[in-house]
């Protein structure tokens, strides 16, 4: 069998199996999306026709708000093709798939052979974060495949010597930045890398080459960059200080140094495939077994450096280096020798890493739910070091056929607004995963409903903190993440101590055992 045709059947094998078990999952979950997902998917809703989905016609630069515009298009795609909905929009990341394959195993290839390779495609497929982000509308997913593309390309160029390499790794960085702005941080070490070990600038034709793929991705990515350039001025330094609020470290402090380095190990390979990493990177290091193992140490750990440099910090956001980190274990495999004990280890490594990737994805009953190995981190939320999991904090995990009763809250909203001649504008006082404000917009907007909503966040001032809203949903117990939700119970207690004002409109139970209540507010001025 020739090499192209047994890395395509690596690659197709790969995303089959992924897409295999997704299309499984997703056909035993019936529960809403969760915020980012429900955003993301609300502004793919922008790009459709009107009638649609779409609301009134927005100039194209804005209808994905504050964000790139490209992973927002490929769901609308998806909308067109099949109808908008949450699972249609996963869809999506189908081709995202393909091409973090297509590249893992291009780039592993490059550098350690096509053993390695087809190492590096079965530990990334058993790893449990990137099966779970998988069926996630993050960008961060679609991220991962550029990233890794963009390497691929960059290597490719053999160092800027090659024109047309030079300006295919221009467009796919285009790509990538209209996927998410976190691109150039993957893109800034290896790029420098590789302008250093060839000493670019003793070239003219290699200058010529790296500035012709720098306008490439300029030009593109400026055509949703420079309109949204004021926005994002504000933006940036906004979304940083949801790091503090969220209880994350400082920059610079030990906490922060290790905090991906905690994640990695606890919530996105879990124990055991962090272990087969960390002694490969041993074996690896102490018999060169890599081609150019400093273009990967730049890659990774220059994307991870960058982004422990960000005050807020989240576990996808160093998704993109999760993949090419695998071709590390993959080329210490590929050197075993083909002794039977090698192979059965190899087999049973194998099998352990299929049963834990069931397990994070579909749950197995008779074990723990986690097991910590030691107690990590606590801000907004724990982060422990963990042998596994088998969710992610209750938002990834096993499917669940759970009915929030948002498309019924809505609907109820809207038609009774109608019925009273008022807007429909609702305030929402918690802020759970399934049960927030923005998947409740999200599916008014899919019924086509000119529903209003939003957290109600104000500090309280009696009934005038529910001024301009004419409905209010409030639940009897958890309220959601603290720093979202700290004013919660008193604006609770607000409703529940003006009844002549606020008059149930439903009582709605939802699936963690929580209570819904919704009440049209009788005072509010229309």
């Amino acid at each position: 069998m020739s090499k192209d045709r047994s890395g395509l059947i690596t690659i197709l094998l790969a995303a089959t199996v992924i897409w295999g078990a997704n299309f499984i999952w997703l056909r035993r979950d019936t529960r809403p999306p969760v915020w980012d997902m429900a955003l993301h998917q609300t502004y793919a809703l922008n790009y459709l026709p009107q009638g649609q989905g779409s609301e009134e016609a927005l100039p194209w630069s804005s209808r994905s708000g504050n964000y790139p515009p490209f992973v927002h298009l490929a769901i609308a795609l998806c909308y067109r093709v099949f109808h908008p909905g949450p699972h249609i929009a996963v869809l999506a990341n189908i081709p995202a798939t393909l091409l973090l394959f297509w590249s893992l195993y291009a780039l592993a290839v490059d550098l350690a052979g096509a053993c390695a390779a087809r190492w590096a495609c079965v530990f990334s497929v058993l790893t449990p974060f990137l099966i779970w982000m998988s069926r996630e509308t993050v960008l961060d997913y679609w991220l991962s495949a550029w990233v890794a593309a963009a390497w691929v390309a960059l290597r490719k160029t053999e160092k800027f010597q090659s024109h047309r390499w030079s300006l295919l790794f221009g467009l796919i960085s285009a790509l990538g930045m209209l996927s998410k702005w976190f691109f150039a941080g993957f893109l800034f070490f290896p790029v420098l890398y590789v302008c250093i070990q060839s000493r670019i600038w003793r070239e003219r034709r290699r200058m010529i080459h790296l500035a012709d793929a720098l306008l490439v991705a300029g030009v593109l990515a400026g055509a949703w960059y420079l309109p949204n350039l004021p926005n994002l001025v504000r933006y940036f330094p906004e979304n940083m200080k949801i790091g503090a609020l969220e209880g994350e470290p400082p920059v610079f402090s030990f906490q922060s140094f290790i905090y991906y380095l905690r994640l990695l190990e606890g919530y996105q390979l879990f124990g055991i495939l962090f272990l087969v990493l960390a002694v490969s990177c041993v074996f690896v290091w102490k018999r060169r077994l890599l081609r150019d193992g400093g273009f990967l140490v730049a890659a990774v750990c220059g994307g991870w450096v960058v982004m422990t440099l960000l005050r807020t910090k989240d576990a996808r956001f160093t998704m993109p280096v999760l993949a090419p980190m695998t071709i590390i274990a993959g080329a210490w495999l590929s050197t075993w020798s083909r002794a039977f004990w090698a192979r059965a280890v190899q087999a049973g490594l194998v099998a352990v890493l299929c049963f834990q990737a069931y397990a994070a994805n579909f749950g197995v009953r008779w074990l723990p739910e986690q097991v910590v190995i030691a107690p990590g981190y606590s801000s907004s939320v724990r982060w422990d070091w963990n042998l596994y999991l088998q969710n992610f904090f209750h938002i990834c995990g096993p499917p669940r056929r759970e009915d929030w009763k948002l498309d019924e809250m809505v609907r109820k909203v809207a038609d009774d607004a109608r019925s009273k001649g008022v807007e429909p504008t609702l305030a929402l006082i918690p802020d759970l995963p399934f049960f927030n404000s923005t998947n409740f917009a999200y599916f008014a907007r899919l019924r086509g409903l000119p529903v209003h909503v939003d957290q109600l966040k104000t500090d309280p001032v009696g009934i005038g903190a529910f001024t301009g809203y004419n409905y209010v949903i409030m639940t009897e117990r958890d309220q959601g993440i603290a720093w979202t939700t700290h004013r919660s119970g008193a604006l609770n207690q607000i409703v529940v101590d003006n009844p002549q004002t606020f008059l149930l409109a439903g009582l709605y139970p939802i699936p963690d055992g929580n209570c819904a209540r919704l009440y049209f507010v009788q005072q509010a001025k229309n």
